[in-house]
């Protein structure tokens, strides 16, 4: 019998993630987890930067990669970003996959001044404004990076989740990363699409 003291934290925790991240959804629609590495009570560890890098003046995008199990309507993504110098700029993209890498933008977000400068619990909430289809047995992309001048920290989920990760110095020239590295902490939900 599974512990019950367990499930009700992460069923509260569940809930409140489809709340803070899906406004705007008909009341109708329910939102599942498509992808996490992120448990009830997290704090996250030293990840990967973002950005513009301090003394060496590199440029560093990253993703995340994960499979859709079944059909769904993307609604947001929540990522365990903080804010260590610069101005409090963040863009993510969601993207299809092609070949092992990130291929196509499927949507786009251009943040001011979301994220925290708290390494330990700063989550970045991003809710989905065009709802792109994400298609069962499919894989997909979050990528992230810091404004021309901001740098910033994609912090590592706490479960020694690995898997597939990019790392390049534009959108467009990602390279495909050790799937044996721990991934940084990211959560994709939707709502289940027929």
């Amino acid at each position: 019998m599974k512990n019950p003291g367990r499930i009700a934290p992460f069923v509260f925790t569940f809930a409140y993630l489809m709340a803070s991240i899906t406004p705007g959804r008909a009341a109708n629609e329910t939102a599942s987890v498509v992808y996490s590495n992120i448990k009830p009570g997290d704090t996250f560890v030293v990840g990967v930067a973002i950005g513009l890098i301090p003394f060496t003046g590199a440029y560093n995008y990253v993703g995340v990669g994960f499979k859709a199990k079944q059909n769904y309507t993307f609604a947001g993504t929540e990522l365990a970003i903080n804010l260590v110098s610069g101005p409090n700029e963040l863009y993510v993209y969601l993207m299809s996959d092609l070949n092992g890498l990130p291929d196509m933008v499927l949507e786009s977000f251009t943040l001011t001044d979301k994220m925290s400068t708290d390494p330990a619990t700063g989550v970045v909430k991003i809710a989905s404004v065009e709802h792109p289809q994400l298609e069962a047995g499919h894989n997909y992309w979050v990528v992230a990076v810091g404004g021309t001048a901001t740098f910033a920290n994609w912090m590592q989920n706490t479960h020694s989740i690995q898997g597939p990760n990019v790392s390049g110095p534009s959108l467009t020239d990602l390279q495909r990363d050790a799937n044996t590295n721990v991934v940084p902490a990211m959560a994709v939900v939707g709502s289940v699409a027929p």
